[in-house]
């Protein structure tokens, strides 16, 4: 097999199974292997390689080939020149990326090959595989074989049963049989709501797949549901979830009184999630009541993230945390608050891994035995931008230490020595920036004792402020200074040099909400200030400062993962100088968000094929408005163009 027939292609980017190994030329075979002994795992099935990069290559593990659309589980982004890894996973996301032709990843000679074209072929004769932009994720294909009343049995095409449309609420049809965990439950294992030791009851649990998800996991967890599980008991917990609940129920009254249930049994947290609102999801659907009645006779109310607050709000008469699009956290710990809210504004732009692989490992014979536990204690002091305290190190830890007759203080000592000071200088200065940020925004909630606050905050103030003072004057510093134009002019220009976001020819910075976090303190805490006057900002995929302006635009669009030129839907702006809010909607409008790949990370799998198209389109002379532009003029400039 020549090279130009090697693998699938896209773009510049070769993908190909390990059971092809043998039609590798040496040249990459030589890098593969050496890119997986740089990872350290042999886990993977999948090697994706740059034909202009030749140091990049990303190892993936796909499911099995013998399932019809294979679902990504992992990938390990490879640089061989700087000797670094990235992992991302993808086993609990519940719309990861599918495989499709899988048969040009294998060998020429082998047997499954013929199988697996054989499928290809029938959804090409289908028209199935043109619409690219929206069939790479398993929610995306599976509706789009939805859409053409198709399924796909054992690789074989077949007709989808249609059922005749029902006529009355049928609230049971709502459940949803997950492969994963749902969205709320992962966000609050993300924020640590959900520890080891904790009790959860899942409010609705529907078939039960987060319950079992977490009892699989060692967690005390349980579960009720009016139609599933009617006689399972209703207990307390720790923490409780609400999840797609309140969204399917069509009594207002009973919906208010499903929310105080829930949060009468939660001691620590009660996470509530809905279906925001959304254009799209309307094309199925019926108006019904306050909401709307689906295909399926279920009913949906779809929520705008402030209404959604505010309803919390006033029937429980207790804040409600924006925790994502349609989640919102509420809390009976102020502790558990204040951990979550000093959590948000946690970020690690450093690589552990690869910096203790710079450095000599020091060899002592009294260490040795505890070698690994010694690197566990440096990627922890990484993690904290500090030595860690006693209770912050796992128990194991701690009586392997003792069994081997090693103080924690020797063990941290060596740690330390493990380190690279620049690396926990660096991780010390931005854990620094986010308390700033932290007790920035927390000048609008009601002043805390030092005694209130979480341990672990606790040990921070004293680490890197001193005092609780200190601390909150360096808030209140920060917090002052976004009224100097200068201050944020020069964030802008950092955030711009570092990738982090795109300024328009205005001086306006443009960025996306996924790199928040990574955004310098002024930005950060100018977002966050937008976010407590305004409320609902989380649903933005972009947000726009303008600069020298104090004004905060944040823009929702439809299919911002998966479309090259996403359709605008909704635009906020914030203007904290007039202290006013003023909302749009676009949709009728039809802009569309242009030059996507000034705001996408290049480690992106999707960021070669942005990046050309949008070469393609600045090729037109395309005149835009920062990174919007009318779908109308776009095909205008195109038409013009050819």
């Amino acid at each position: 097999m020549s090279v130009a027939e090697l693998g699938k292609r896209v773009g510049r980017h070769v993908y190909a199974h390990r059971d092809a190994a043998g039609d590798w030329p040496a040249p990459v075979a030589e890098r593969v292997f050496a890119a997986e002994a740089l990872a350290g795992t042999q886990a993977w099935n999948v090697v994706k390689w740059s034909e202009v990069d030749e140091a990049r290559l990303t190892l993936l593990t796909y499911e099995d080939l013998e399932e019809a659309f294979p679902a990504l589980l992992e990938s390990l982004t490879v640089d061989l020149g700087r000797r670094a890894v990235l992992r991302r996973s993808y086993r609990l996301r519940a719309n990861p990326p599918v495989l499709h032709r899988k048969e040009l990843l294998l060998g020429r000679d082998d047997p499954r090959r013929a199988r697996f074209a054989r499928l290809t072929a029938q959804l090409e004769a289908l028209g199935l595989l043109n619409a690219t932009t929206t069939i790479g994720t398993r929610l995306g294909w599976a509706r789009r074989l939805r859409e053409a009343g198709v399924r796909v049995v054992d690789h074989d095409v077949l007709a989808a049963a249609h059922d005749d449309p029902p006529v009355v609420v049928r609230r049971h049809l709502a459940a949803l049989q997950r492969s994963s965990l749902s969205t709320p439950v992962q966000a609050l294992l993300k924020y640590g709501l959900i520890a080891a030791g904790d009790r959860v009851f899942d409010y609705g649990c529907g078939f039960g797949s987060d319950v079992e998800g977490l009892q699989a996991a060692g967690i005390a967890a349980s579960g009720w549901d009016p139609y599933y599980a009617p006689g399972a008991p209703r207990t307390s917990a720790e923490v409780v979830n609400l999840g797609f609940v309140l969204n399917v129920i069509e009594r207002p009254l009973e919906r208010a009184q499903a929310l105080r249930e829930a949060f009468g049994l939660a001691e620590r947290c009660l996470a509530v999630a809905v279906i925001t609102s959304s254009r799209a999801s309307l094309a199925s659907c019926r108006p019904y009541a306050d909401g709307h009645l689906t295909r399926l006779g279920t009913f949906q109310k779809f929520y705008l993230p402030e209404e959604l607050k505010s309803f919390i709000e006033t029937t429980l008469g207790a804040e409600a945390h924006p925790a994502g699009p349609g989640l919102m956290f509420v809390f009976r710990d102020p502790i558990a608050e204040q951990d979550f809210l000093a959590a948000r504004q946690a970020r690690r732009t450093f690589s552990p891994l690869a910096s203790l692989a710079q450095r000599r490992v020091r060899t002592a014979a009294r260490m040795e035995a505890v070698r690994a536990e010694v690197e566990g204690l440096a990627r922890l002091s990484y993690e904290l931008g500090r030595p860690p305290a006693p209770t912050e190190c796992a128990p194991d830890l701690l009586v392997r230490l003792a069994e081997a007759r090693v103080t924690l203080a020797a063990a941290i000592r060596d740690a330390l020595g493990l380190c690279d000071a620049a690396v926990l200088d660096r991780a010390r200065r931005q854990r620094i920036e986010d308390l700033s940020v932290y007790f920035a925004l927390n000048l609008f909630n009601s002043r805390q004792s030092f005694g209130t606050l979480p341990d672990g905050l606790q040990r921070d103030v004293k680490a890197f402020f001193g005092s609780l003072s200190s601390a909150e004057t360096a808030g209140r510093s920060l917090l002052q200074s976004l009224a100097c134009e200068e201050t944020i002019a020069a964030a802008a220009d950092e955030a711009d040099a570092a990738g982090l976001g795109w300024r328009d020819p205005e001086g306006d910075l443009w960025a996306g909400t996924a790199k928040l976090s990574h955004l310098p303190p002024p930005l950060r805490c100018l977002a966050g200030c937008a976010e407590r006057f305004a409320g609902g900002l989380d649903a933005a995929q972009v947000l726009k400062f303008h600069v020298g302006r104090s004004k905060v635009s944040a823009l929702r669009y439809a299919d911002f993962g998966t479309a090259l030129l996403p359709r605008l839907e909704t635009r906020s702006k914030v203007d904290l100088r007039a202290l006013r809010v003023r909302r749009f909607d676009h949709y009728a409008e039809d802009q569309r968000l242009v030059f996507k790949s000034r705001l996408m990370d290049q480690d992106n799998p999707d960021y070669p094929r942005q990046a050309e198209f949008d070469a393609r389109l600045a090729a037109t002379g395309l005149v835009v408005d920062g990174l919007r532009a009318r779908w109308l003029d776009i095909v205008s400039a195109v038409r013009a163009r050819s």
